[in-house]
């Protein structure tokens, strides 16, 4: 009896569970459809001139590349959060400008061009077999498959 209480403690003891502190890893891939659906709505409301409705879109865009911004994100050793920095967020802040002027035309251009930096992150970081494209009516994706 005198062994068995020591044991009990023992067996207590390893079976008890430490908490550990689980760090959450980024969700890369809930962003970037974030960004997907996002940027194609934009497409249709400024397509459409509904600039209230871009702006609003807009504004989704820039919100997402802050929260990645400030998340310090490295992703297959890639540093999305300084890309983003980078070659994403001046792209939707001229974007954003466009679409207070209503102009239509500059507005197509810097859709473009945002558009472009999408791609050119995904190339930098391999991930080049992830086209995103202006939508095209008869597709329903802003993306080539």
């Amino acid at each position: 009896m005198r062994y068995l209480i020591p044991i009990i403690i023992l067996i207590a003891a390893c079976s008890t569970k430490t908490e550990k502190k689980e760090v959450e890893e980024y969700p890369v891939l809930e962003t970037m459809g974030y960004y997907q659906r996002f940027s194609h709505k934009l497409w249709l409301a400024g397509k459409n001139k509904n600039w209230d409705l871009a702006d609003f879109y807009t504004h989704e865009l820039e919100e997402v590349t802050e929260r990645l911004i400030d998340g310090d994100v490295i992703h297959d050793d890639y540093n999305l959060s300084n890309l983003s920095e980078a070659i994403l967020l001046p792209k939707i802040e001229n974007l954003e400008r466009t679409i207070r002027q209503k102009d239509e035309v500059l507005f197509l251009e810097n859709y473009e061009l945002m558009i472009s930096s999408c791609n050119l992150c995904h190339n930098t970081t391999k991930h080049n077999f992830i086209k995103i494209t202006i939508p095209n009516d008869s597709i329903g994706w802003n993306q080539e498959f």
